[in-house]
């Protein structure tokens, strides 16, 4: 039965090209349905991938604006630390010509101070000499006998032929001298060891007893002089 229903087909050529067409279409739509199918699975897979890409797209967006966000809270605070920065330097500025101006006012100050602590003049030394006339009376010593004048190294004790002026009175059996100052300081010890050589090589055979007669006396100066025997007559010990 099946061969000759074969045979019928075969020797039908009108059959048989319609069965061959059903056959084609038959194949054709399940070539195409698979097609549809590996293609789907594949536009599945691309857009999962587009999917995927999006995700990291945003997240590489937020942390861009993140990190703009950061950046400009930074340039905000440079902005601000460079105002602080100016602001500072202005001060600095000032500050610099504040210390300027009062350095030149304690120069101007140690120029005066100096020139009077050193050698005031006759009429200063006379003046304070009559204002610690009771001390010094009490030393044994007559200030209106005290003189201004001039002793020279004569045996080269401290620089041969040098002359230094001094403030001094001499009696049968004593050289008093003196160092009037308005503050002695290391300086009146230098000198008053200066004239105690001069005095001792030029007077051998007199007692020298020396004086300084001071408003203020730094305190350490004051006891090195003591320790040299020298009487000190001051208002104001300083420390």
């Amino acid at each position: 039965m099946t061969e000759r229903i074969t045979q019928e087909i075969l020797n039908d050529p009108q059959l048989l090209s319609a069965l061959a067409d059903k056959i084609y279409q038959k194949l054709r739509d399940e070539a195409i349905i698979k097609k549809l199918e590996e293609n789907s699975a594949s536009i599945r897979a691309l857009q999962e991938a587009v999917k995927s890409l999006q995700e990291t797209v945003n997240r590489h967006t937020e942390a861009i604006v993140s990190l703009q966000e950061t950046t400009k809270k930074q340039g905000e605070a440079i902005a601000s630390l460079q105002e602080e920065v100016k602001k500072m330097g202005e001060a600095i500025v000032g500050l610099q010509k504040a210390v300027l101006r009062l350095s030149r006012q304690v120069v101007r100050l140690r120029v005066e101070v100096s020139s009077f602590t050193n050698r005031a003049g006759k009429g200063i030394e006379k003046t304070m000499l009559r204002l610690y006339r009771k001390s010094l009376e009490l030393h044994g010593v007559d200030p209106k006998k005290v003189v201004h004048g001039m002793i020279t190294d004569e045996e080269g004790v401290i620089e041969k032929g040098k002359t230094f002026e001094v403030d001094f009175y001499e009696t049968n059996d004593h050289v008093y001298v003196f160092e009037i100052k308005n503050f002695a300081d290391k300086g009146t010890y230098d000198q008053i060891i200066v004239r105690k050589k001069l005095f001792s090589s030029k007077y051998k055979d007199k007692k020298i007893e020396i004086f300084v007669v001071a408003n203020y006396v730094d305190k350490k100066v004051k006891r090195r002089l003591e320790e040299e025997g020298v009487e000190i007559i001051a208002s104001h010990v300083v420390k």
